[in-house]
């Protein structure tokens, strides 16, 4: 009897199952599970990666699609609620949607086929032209050259150099490297690997024009149903810092995006009107490299006025410097007095935090890294503002900026 006692004392100590409602237990289970999966990475590292990028390739459509359908927003809110709205018909309030759609995606490939269209044309046109004009430029620098004194040692090397230098000769070793026997199946590979590839950038991009489509038409329910989601996985109080950051996420990015489209098509319009009053060759091949490039931050102006100056130059040289002073004057008008008004006041992060998103991003992911990290940077800025904002109320402290 005793012995049988003792060992229903002991079973009672051991529990058949844990309990999670103390928080020990719930601590020691997570952190077991998070060991366990940081070891399973560690060893099957290879595998996870290639299945990452699988998985990356298979959903890659659908988010270019979800980003189309974000950049595509714009048109489509300013047709429906600033000029289809006004219009007092029931049958075609039903269509609203549909008819914005269409018109929005009309409108933008309207715009890049345009800008196609004028862009690459005069583009082969002014390679031909510095093609042409390269052998009297470098015979016209090394004749500069030789009123330098400290070049000057150096002109007769050039000037023999350029002499022996055949155009021809580079263009027969080219033809020649192409026409090669032992390269000819390499060339013929890498153009079969090159079709592949534009095949189905083809096919991913029409099944992301498809997916941002289907985004639009229906962009509330979807809103809808990621609230329901948050809510039903969450508490209420978890849930609405979720669906806080989500909101400050979209209106950082949409107002960032909406403000760099309007600066970029003011300084292009902008640029091909005093090109025009100017009278600088090119007005309208110009104003829409401005335009485009100014999209890149920080770097686009530079390039842009560095590829139109290139242009004016070849097409007129005297030209260059006025050419030169309208883009610093349009420049400083759209730092100080556009870009404030129509993107920092929608994104609201200093330019110290702007340099150092542009810097990260580009250097991650170029150019869409630079579009991606401004307004990620600003919502980050957003957030650490309301929280030391709330701690500092909660101490009850008086801190107020002084001047060192």
């Amino acid at each position: 009897m005793e012995e049988k006692r003792e060992r229903e004392i002991e079973e009672k100590k051991i529990p058949s199952s844990l309990s999670f409602k103390t928080d020990v237990y719930k601590k020691i289970f997570l952190t077991g599970l998070a060991l366990l999966f940081v070891t399973y990475l560690f060893v099957n590292s290879k595998t996870i990666f290639s299945g990452l990028g699988v998985l990356l390739g298979v959903v890659a459509p659908f988010i270019l699609g979800g980003v189309i359908a974000f950049i595509m927003k714009i048109p489509l809110n300013f047709l429906e609620r600033k000029v289809f709205d006004k219009i007092k018909n029931e049958k075609f309030q039903k269509h609203k949607r549909t008819i914005s759609i269409a018109i929005s995606f009309i409108v933008i490939i309207l715009a890049i086929f345009i800008i196609t269209a004028i862009i690459v044309p005069q583009l082969i046109n002014s390679f031909n032209e510095l093609r042409k004009s390269l052998p009297s430029f470098l015979q016209m620098a090394i004749d500069k050259t030789r009123d330098i004194p400290y070049l000057s040692n150096y002109s007769d090397k050039l000037q023999a150099d350029y002499d022996n230098l055949s155009w021809n000769e580079i263009f027969n070793r080219v033809g020649s490297f192409v026409k090669s026997d032992e390269k000819s199946s390499y060339i013929l590979n890498s153009a079969l690997s090159t079709a592949s590839s534009i095949l189905g950038g083809l096919v991913s991009f029409f099944l992301a024009l498809i997916t941002s489509i289907y985004i639009l038409a229906d962009k509330e329910r979807l809103g809808y149903q990621a609230t329901r989601i948050c809510y039903s996985c969450f508490n209420n109080k978890l849930a609405n810092k979720i669906l806080h950051v989500a909101h400050l996420l979209h209106e950082n990015f949409f107002g960032f995006i909406r403000g760099q489209l309007t600066v970029s098509s003011f300084i292009g319009i902008a640029t091909f009107v005093f090109c025009l009053i100017l009278r600088i060759p090119n007005a309208a091949t110009i104003g829409v490299i401005v335009g485009v490039t100014d999209l890149v931050p920080i770097i686009g102006p530079f390039l842009g006025g560095t590829m139109a100056f290139v242009m004016t130059v070849i097409k007129d040289p005297t030209k260059g410097m006025a050419f030169i002073i309208l883009i610093l004057i349009l420049q400083q008008i759209e730092s100080n007095l556009v870009y404030p008004k129509l993107v920092g006041n929608k994104v609201g992060l200093p330019s110290l935090w702007t340099l150092v998103a542009i810097t990260i991003g580009g250097s991650l992911f170029g150019v869409v890294g630079m579009w991606g990290f401004i307004p990620l940077a600003s919502t980050i800025y957003a957030l650490i503002k309301e929280y030391t904002e709330y701690k500092i109320k909660e101490k009850n402290l008086d801190l107020r900026m002084k001047k060192i």
